[in-house]
């Protein structure tokens, strides 16, 4: 596809950094729009730039723990191509858990009811989410396995991340069909968000609507996920943890019994 989008000299403008930094401005557009009473702009700010930040350390941190034991040479070999291909890369649930860590601890910092407010952030994350991927799909990473479909997408440019192996085989847009899934889970979660519920159900909805995607969408994937348990990826086992951390929030909302009007 399009991994550049633009080239000046030596400087490379990367369609991934490109779509992901619109994703997390169109997200953050949706949200300030909408501030809870308990919300102001600079601590909402402060919510959104710690989640960039954890979500850009976390992603990156996990998807060097997943490649690190297949990459030949010194550890100093190692590192300088993880620091020289540090735009690509990322992986979304050490993002996701980093990030959400990051949140709940200055969320508690400021005192600010934290179900309610990750019902609110959580809203607009598979907006963000739906254009990185498309970034993805520029940039021939995450791509999907080798298929006979009449929709598989061919990558033909050296530079994509595609396996060197399948430049010039139809692979599954496996990129597109997550953009398309989450943008379904954004509609979901803006009517949930904007009708009376519990709060924490928004969030629940979240882990329940994107982990089902996910499951399903990693049979399709053809780049390297780590090493395999029982059959599964491991985004896969840790969609399978996730939804019984779910499975816990919601015995605790069901408990206390709160709600949002």
């Amino acid at each position: 596809m399009h991994p550049t989008l633009l080239t000046i000299g030596s400087f490379e403008l990367a369609s991934y950094g490109v779509m992901t930094a619109l994703g997390y401005g169109i997200a953050s557009y949706y949200l300030v729009r909408r501030l809870p009473k308990n919300l102001d702009k600079d601590t909402f700010w402060n919510l959104i730039f710690i989640l960039f930040m954890g979500a850009l350390v976390g992603a990156k941190l996990l998807f060097i723990a997943l490649t690190w034991p297949q990459l030949n040479g010194s550890t100093w070999e190692k590192i300088s191509y993880f620091v020289q291909n540090f735009r690509y890369g990322f992986v979304f649930y050490g993002g996701l858990i980093v990030a959400v860590a990051a949140v709940i601890t200055y969320m508690k910092k400021k005192k600010l009811p934290l179900l309610a407010t990750s019902d609110f952030i959580i809203t607009a994350l598979p907006l963000g989410h739906a254009f990185g991927r498309v970034g993805c799909f520029l940039a021939g990473c995450c791509h999907g396995k080798p298929t006979t479909m009449p929709w598989g997408v061919t990558f033909t440019d050296p530079h994509a991340m595609v396996a060197p192996d399948l430049l010039g085989v139809p692979v599954h847009p496996v990129q597109l069909y997550e953009a398309v899934g989450n943008l379904l889970i954004f509609f979901i979660l803006h009517k949930l968000y904007n009708h009376p519920h519990k709060n924490g159900t928004v969030l629940l909805a979240y882990i329940f609507c994107y982990g089902t995607l996910r499951f399903a969408l990693e049979f399709f994937r053809g780049d390297f996920r780590g090493a395999y348990l029982f059959g599964l990826s491991p985004a896969q086992i840790i969609t399978l943890l996730l939804a019984l951390s779910a499975g816990v929030i919601w015995w605790r909302i069901t408990k206390k019994g709160q709600s949002h009007g």
